[in-house]
């Protein structure tokens, strides 16, 4: 079974690593990119295990007990942010966690109820946004639940309280092999013949037993969580 690179020495990492690391970000989405951060072109190769790697190892190629390569972020997370690019690394973090995807806290969670999901409410196309299934957006607290968004402005907001969101799989850049390109694919985690060819650029969860959430009592409860 693939168990992912052999550590890197300590040497190495200091080499790699662009300090503040992707996961220090301050500003407010906290999985959005910035103008200061890119996600370069994976330079990869192909190991005698099948499975592809950065030809360069760095400390954030893949996500503790999530056998998949990870989109790179690098540069420095300050600057204006960029809400149309995600950095995989946190985006993985608050999705794996339960952290909010502004402010990167713990997502709201009320016994009985379940997590704060927001999900906007229609889809670039028009068309109504399910609001069971998989989602590649991480929960919310409360307060970042209301703050102003411009993309949910133009599509519309649904707070939700989901009960049972599963780890599901990813969306993925597929190489294979390295050096050809199959863009934005939904990968199951169970199919590991396709992860091994797999670059993830946002991890998923299976969203079940969703009900909507009272405007009101969310607003309640951001007035709790005082300032930001």
């Amino acid at each position: 079974m693939h168990r992912g690179p052999e550590p890197v020495g300590r040497e190495v990492l200091a080499d790699l690593a662009v300090p503040p690391s992707p996961l220090k970000a301050q500003h407010v989405p906290y999985i959005a990119m910035t103008a200061d951060e890119e996600s370069p072109a994976p330079d990869l190769v192909k190991g005698s295990d099948g499975w592809i790697a950065y030809r360069t190892p760095g400390p954030y190629d893949r996500y503790p007990g999530i056998d998949v390569l990870l989109a790179r972020t690098v540069g420095t997370p300050g600057g204006g942010v960029d809400g149309s690019r995600l950095s995989a690394v946190r985006q993985f973090h608050c999705m794996d966690r339960r952290w909010c995807q502004g402010c990167s806290k713990p997502a709201t969670h009320v016994p009985g109820m379940g997590t704060l999901w927001v999900l906007t409410e229609f889809l670039e196309t028009g068309k109504r946004t399910t609001i069971k299934g998989p989602t590649d957006m991480p929960p919310s607290c409360a307060r970042c639940a209301l703050r102003r968004c411009p993309v949910l402005a133009e599509r519309g907001q649904q707070l939700l309280w989901v009960r049972q969101a599963e780890i599901y799989g990813v969306f993925a850049d597929l190489y294979p092999p390295p050096g050809v390109i199959v863009p934005e694919k939904l990968v199951p985690l169970r199919n590991k013949r396709v992860m091994s060819a797999a670059v993830a650029t946002r991890l998923v969860r299976d969203l079940r037993e969703v009900t909507f959430a009272d405007p009101a009592f969310v607003a309640d409860l951001a007035a709790q969580l005082g300032r930001p």
